[in-house]
This record gives structure tokens, C-alpha cells and sequence, in this order.
């Protein structure tokens, strides 16, 4: 029993020690290209009316994907509003403090625990709704990139219009057209020689298509759940444009708006624990690399938005954790045994 706990514990500290390493080197780099001073400056001159609006779409952000998880979990079993919310709320503190997807694990744990859902699936649904969420973003990303006044090159527009092609096509046949799927993905196992990694290949490739099927909806279920999807990013692109009106400094709402969706990409990629680093460095190359702001004026809204945002996600998760009655020591052994 002991090796077990060992054998899970070593890849999940090695993750983290790793992803706080990155988040130092980040915060490193991201220093060199900003007035530390001058940036601690600007947010002291902090109008606090602002935080009210702030507070209120941080709030609305998680209540509105809350909804899109109940639509897309409808025809499995019929969910309490409220327990979404507060469940967003216990992942969103995990994510913040365990960057290893342990939100999203949770998620699926809970519904597990507390619901009798499969637990195996219970956490791929929970992946695919996320999916949704990536599926939306590609493609207001793409649409707000012909809009929006941009650095970027039309070259790099062209291939995210490809990948978001692609990704489409893909979802497509996994969703609507599984017959056509499952003959893929016979052909991708007969060109794998290790016989061992076939079965593994099969039981996977199986099990993910049997679990989009949830998918398999009627239209209005689906843009539904986009729709929610683009209003819970109006409520996130509002956060980012009160926050620098607090600052003094207002900017363009649909520029804020690509903004978050491309802050939304970064979050693919791996984080240290409170997102220290990546949130500074992420913030700087998008609203000064791609946008054109003021490195110090960009930077003084990213270090203003993650101690709110450090401060909220904490009371939320305390509050969704208390009211969820969720044994946060049993969820957390479930949840790095899984990750």
C-alpha cells in the first residue's frame, strides 16, 4: 500500500516542483521587461468603486459555466444549480493552488461520491465539457482575429483557421459520425506493431468515443452550451476591462475579450502553483506583445487582477468546499491517486 501511495505521489510533487521552477524562471523574465516599481505605483492609484463590477463578473464567470455543465450532464442525471456552482468554485480553488487539473478531477470524483455516476467517465465528461469550452475559444478566436487590430501576422490567422478546421472535423466524426470513427480508429491500431500498446490503444480509443457520445445532442442543447460559453468569456473579457478602468486606463471590450481567450490557450500550458509566473508573463505577451499596451500598464492590471483573483478564488473555494460538505482530505487523495 505504501508503494502505491509512492508510486502516485513521486510523478504528482515532480509535477509541481517542476511547474513552480517554470513559474520562477517566468516571473524572472517577465521582471526584465517591466518597472516593478512604477507598476506597485499605478496600482495604489486604484479606483475601488471598479472592484464591485470586478467582483460581480468573477463571480458570474463560474455561475454561468455552472449552467453549461448542468445542460451538458442533463440526460445523465439532473444536478442542483447551486452544487454546480459551488462545485466550480472547489475546483477553480484546487486549480489555483494544485495545477495538476486537480479541479477538473475533482469535478469528476464529486460526481462520483455524491451522484453514483461512473467515476471513470464522470472525469472524461468533465474533460469534454472543458473540450466544449476549447471548441468555443478556437472558434471566437478565430472570428475576433479578422476584427480585432492585432500584431500578428495574417499568416498565423490562416493556421489557426486550419487548426480550428481540423479540430472541427475531428469532433465532428467522433460525435455524429461514430460508425466512421471506429473504422480510424481500427485502421490506426492495425499500423501499431507492439501488440500491447494495440489493446491499450482499442480499450482508450473505445472508451473516448462512447464517452463524447454525450455530445450526440439535439442543435439547440449544443449552441446552448456555446452560447453560455461566449457570455461566461463576456463576463471574464469584463473583468480584465473593468480592471483597467480602476487603473485609469480604459481599453477597447472586444480587444479584452480576444485577450481572455487568449489567456484561455494558456492555459494548456503548465502553471506553477497560484499560477505565479505564467498569469505575469502570459498577461504581458498578450495585451503588450499582441495588443500594443504599455508593458507597466499591462503588467500593473495582471499583478492587480491575480491578488483579486487569489482573494476571491480562496473565499469562494473555502464557501463552496464548506457548503458542499466535501471532505477536502478524502478529495485530495482521490484526486492526486487519479492525476
Amino acid at each position: 500500500m505504501t508503494s502505491q501511495r509512492e508510486a502516485f505521489r513521486k510523478p504528482n510533487m515532480f509535477k509541481i516542483l517542476f511547474n513552480t521552477t517554470l513559474g520562477i524562471i517566468l516571473i524572472f523574465i517577465w521582471s526584465r521587461f517591466v518597472d516593478i516599481s512604477q507598476i506597485f505605483s499605478t496600482i495604489l492609484r486604484v479606483n475601488l468603486v471598479y472592484l464591485v463590477p470586478i467582483l460581480f463578473f468573477m463571480l458570474l464567470s463560474p455561475v454561468l459555466r455552472a449552467i453549461r455543465l448542468k445542460v451538458f450532464l442533463f440526460e445523465k442525471m439532473k444536478f442542483k444549480i447551486k452544487d454546480l456552482i459551488f462545485l466550480n468554485g472547489a475546483a477553480m480553488m484546487l486549480n489555483f493552488f494544485i495545477p495538476i487539473r486537480a479541479g477538473e478531477i475533482a469535478k469528476g470524483v464529486y460526481l462520483n461520491t455524491h451522484y453514483k455516476l461512473p467515476l471513470g467517465k464522470s472525469i472524461i465528461w468533465i474533460f469534454i465539457d472543458r473540450f466544449v469550452d476549447f471548441l468555443t475559444v478556437l472558434i471566437l478566436t478565430t472570428i475576433l482575429f479578422f476584427i480585432v487590430p492585432t500584431t500578428l501576422s495574417i499568416k498565423f490567422i490562416i493556421i489557426l483557421t486550419l487548426i480550428l478546421a481540423a479540430v472541427l472535423f475531428l469532433t465532428y466524426l467522433t460525435i455524429f459520425r461514430i460508425d466512421f470513427a471506429k473504422k480510424l480508429v481500427s485502421f490506426l491500431k492495425s499500423i501499431l506493431i507492439v501488440n500491447s500498446i494495440k489493446i491499450y490503444f482499442d480499450k482508450f480509443s473505445t472508451f473516448v468515443l462512447e464517452s463524447f457520445s454525450i455530445l450526440n445532442r439535439h442543435p439547440k442543447d449544443i449552441c446552448f452550451m456555446i452560447g453560455i460559453t461566449v457570455l461566461a468569456y463576456g463576463a471574464d473579457a469584463a473583468i480584465w476591462y473593468f480592471t483597467f478602468i480602476a487603473l485609469g486606463a480604459n481599453q477597447d471590450y472586444f480587444k479584452m475579450y480576444l485577450g481572455q481567450l487568449l489567456s484561455a490557450l494558456t492555459y494548456l500550458i503548465p502553471a506553477a502553483p497560484g499560477y505565479i509566473g505564467s498569469a505575469e508573463a502570459s498577461g504581458l505577451l498578450i495585451l503588450s506583445g499582441i495588443f500594443g499596451i504599455l508593458p507597466n500598464l499591462a503588467s500593473a492590471m495582471i499583478v492587480l487582477l491575480h491578488i483579486l483573483l487569489a482573494v476571491f478564488i480562496l473565499i469562494f473555494g473555502l464557501i463552496s468546499v464548506y457548503s458542499l460538505k466535501i471532505e477536502v482530505v478524502v478529495l485530495l487523495k482521490r484526486v492526486l491517486k487519479r492525476s
